[in-house]
């Protein structure tokens, strides 16, 4: 504990209400005279008149007693009241004054000063609410005046008396800083919601209007300390609230500034600037933090209202760009995010979470943002970027989900089939590389024709729509497909009325496949049965009487057999190829017990590989036809078959060709490889097309036309090759300042 030292200084005198008697001063005695009488200190060491030294005091100051403080205030306002209405206190000024300081001593000095200053505002007001009604009395006394002169000199009797006392009041500067003060003072307690003296506010600032020192005197400060609230304010919630409160906050704030304070307290003309304020402050200073801190939370969570909150909030502010970049990278990582979930999640599984995502996008833009074009923009783009981000994937998964959709058509109603390709469209629409897409559904819709599983219906109506999208000549050979379909049908119908097609020994269909329309198919050789070999021809002599100068091609690997199998526990429907058919009948003949691969391969003909394949499907796989000796996965030239007499299922049809033709059709399809040789035949078209049209173009321009041209995304590299590719070609040549020419 420090020491304290108190020296020979004179002390304080307080004032007092009597005359007090100067031979009985106590101003100029020493501090030991109040202890001891002069002869004794002289001779006491410790009580001399020099110096007191003490160490280590601790005073421990006893509690004010109970009701003391509201005592002590009712007494001063007592004599506040009379000494403004000229009256003399009923306490003395020292007692008066005891009790200021004991309040202070006790830490209740800000609490006083406030009350103090609501009675001085309070008196300012009420003294000019006296003199409001002076003026108007006095008014009335000289209406006549009031309306035939002083109205040509000083526009009325009530606007000269507000100037005469508005002149008096401007010369104390003491007065206009305090009523300034109070007004602030009352005005921060009005924002903080501390029981605030509403009318009296109301009366000074309405006062200040009056007397036309509103803008002069307190205008500028309102603004200067609304910035300075504002901002610590802003400061301190962003890191205590949820933003979710801070938002609506914001909105609350911005409300009672702009209406209700305006309203009731400040002149019209501050709105405006004290609006501003409010937004700078709480909005526009901390967009940023706010979005970075809140927006993909409320995405996540479907924070609708809170998201619709944040749009108006800061479309006030003149900061949706904002907004718009943060939705659009928050479209752009969710889209990625969903694509790369690969564990456990089936590939029509994550078109139908990108179809959930934009419907949560779609009522997010309706709702929240009000269908503000500038956010439909940024979700094209987030869509446009992450749908085509790996390339083909999303192409390929759609293409699956279109595929499942058609495929599954009886099991859906037609409502719920209408919305599942409407959405699919609604994703087709994102795709740069739709010509990649045109392939993979040209290969899934030849299986669905070619396996009979399928809606005519349903397949037209997906069709007329990519026909919508992009044109007739994007959809001409897939509606060349479903054409034959339907002619063949019709064909089968003539050929069956004919006395040669009533005779067939078994139910035969046959489809016509044009070419250029279907996708290409390797013809596979196979010695057919006798009874088969005989229908195929009589087919064939009767499409070559019909349509003279045409060649038909079979494709035995795309034929299905029904075949009927009698087993000891009951006949089995067997669905097979052409190729397991062909073999398993070579075990039709009671006396063959065996036969080996080199046997079998001698009498179907067929391509080693093939066999390979076909004899696995039939003797190693679920249902096993046949029996291999020995019992491998593999198919060896060694091995031997025999028909399995033993086989049993519970399964009445057993379809095994679906499988076996979809591995065929996909492995003569060759997608991609068709894809980018049809873009490479494309580009040369579109380029020579250009430079025939404009016969000399810069490498940039050329680029740029053909871009504008190609629907399918394009590499600066590719393009360069292609040129090289027409240069040789002798179509282009290479001009000066890489400039080409056209060569005709």
């Amino acid at each position: 504990m420090s020491s304290h030292e108190y020296q020979d200084e004179p002390m304080f005198k307080r004032p007092r209400l009597d005359i007090a008697d100067s031979s009985t001063s106590n101003e100029n005695r020493p501090f030991s005279a109040f202890f001891s009488s002069v002869r004794r200190s002289k001779k006491h060491p410790v009580l001399s008149d020099k110096k007191l030294i003490v160490y280590n005091l601790r005073v421990e100051r006893p509690p004010l007693a109970q009701g003391y403080e509201d005592d002590a205030w009712r007494r001063l306002e007592e004599a506040i009241h009379a000494i403004q209405h000229n009256q003399q206190p009923k306490e003395s000024l020292e007692v008066l004054y005891q009790l200021c300081e004991n309040l202070c001593q006790y830490n209740l000095g800000m609490k006083l000063c406030d009350q103090l200053c609501n009675e001085c505002s309070i008196y300012i007001q009420q003294q000019f609410n006296e003199l409001e009604q002076k003026q108007s009395q006095i008014r009335g006394i000289f209406l006549y005046l009031d309306r035939s002169v002083v109205s040509a000199l000083h526009g009325s009797l009530w606007s000269l008396g507000m100037k005469l006392f508005g002149r008096v009041y401007q010369q104390h500067q003491r007065i206009r800083d305090k009523v300034v003060e109070n007004a602030l003072v009352l005005m921060q307690c009005e924002r903080d919601d501390t029981n605030a003296d509403a009318s009296l506010l109301q009366s000074l600032l309405h006062m200040l209007i009056d007397l036309q020192a509103y803008h002069t005197d307190f205008e500028s400060r309102l603004l200067s300390e609304t910035r300075m609230y504002y901002s610590n304010e802003g400061d301190r919630l962003v890191q205590e609230m949820d933003m979710s409160i801070y938002l609506k906050h914001v909105a609350h704030r911005l409300h009672q500034e702009s209406v209700l304070h305006v309203k009731r307290f400040f002149d019209k003309s501050t709105k405006v600037p004290l609006n501003s304020i409010v937004e700078q402050e709480l909005l526009t200073k901390r967009a940023e933090y706010i979005l970075d801190k809140s927006f993909a939370s409320f995405m996540d969570n479907d924070c609708e209202d809170d998201l619709s909150m944040l749009y108006r909030l800061l479309r006030k502010v003149n900061a949706l760009d904002l907004c718009v970049k943060h939705f659009r990278e928050y479209v752009k990582k969710e889209g990625i995010s969903i694509l790369q979930k690969k564990r456990g999640v089936a590939d029509r599984e994550v078109i139908s979470m990108i179809l959930s995502f934009k419907k949560k996008t779609d009522i997010i833009m309706g709702h929240s943002f009000e269908g503000d074009e500038r956010f439909s923009e940024a979700r094209r783009d987030g869509f446009d970027y992450f749908i085509n981000f790996k390339e083909n994937r999303t192409t390929r998964l759609l293409a699956a989900y279109t595929d499942y959709l058609l495929r599954n058509y009886d099991r859906m109603d037609e409502h719920q089939l209408e919305k599942g390709l409407e959405q699919g469209i609604a994703l087709f629409r994102y795709l740069r590389g739709k010509d990649f897409f045109q392939a993979l559904y040209r290969r899934d819709l030849s299986k669905r024709l070619l396996l009979d599983m399928k809606s005519r219906n349903a397949e037209k109506n997906m069709l007329t729509k990519l026909r919508k999208e992009c044109g007739l000549a994007y959809t001409s050979k897939l509606e060349g497909m479903l054409r034959d379909i339907k002619h063949s049908h019709e064909l089968m119908l003539e050929f069956k009325s004919l006395p040669e097609g009533r005779a067939t020994p078994f139910t035969f269909k046959v489809n016509i496949l044009t070419y250029g329309f279907w996708p290409s198919y390797t013809p596979v050789d196979i010695n057919l049965p006798p009874e088969f070999a005989d229908v195929e021809r009589r087919y064939q002599d009767f499409y070559n009487t019909k349509f003279s100068g045409r060649k038909l091609t079979w494709q035995n690997s795309l034929s299905v057999c029904d075949v009927t199998a009698n087993y000891p526990k009951g006949t089995k429907e067997l669905t097979l190829t052409l190729l397991q058919t062909v073999v398993i009948l070579l075990f039709n003949d009671s006396s063959i017990q065996s036969l080996g691969f080199r046997e079998i391969l001698e009498s179907t003909n067929l391509d080693e590989l093939e066999l390979r394949r076909t004899l696995k499907s039939l003797a190693c796989g679920d249902h096993k036809l046949l029996r291999k000796s020995p019992d491998t996965e593999d198919v060896d030239d060694t091995d031997t078959f025999t028909y399995n007499e033993d086989y049993t299922t519970p399964i009445q049809r057993i379809r095994m060709n679906t499988e076996k033709l979809k591995e065929v059709i996909d492995n003569n399809s060759n997608v991609p490889r068709t894809v980018l040789i049809n873009r490479e035949n494309q580009v040369d078209a579109v380029i020579v097309r250009i430079m025939k049209s404009k016969r000399q173009l810069t490498h940039g321009a050329l680029l740029s036309d053909v871009m504008r041209q190609i629907q399918f995304p394009l590499t600066a590299k590719d393009f360069k090759k292609r040129i090289e590719i027409l240069i040789e070609k002798q179509y282009l040549a290479r001009g000066d300042n890489d400039i080409y020419e056209y060569l005709e």
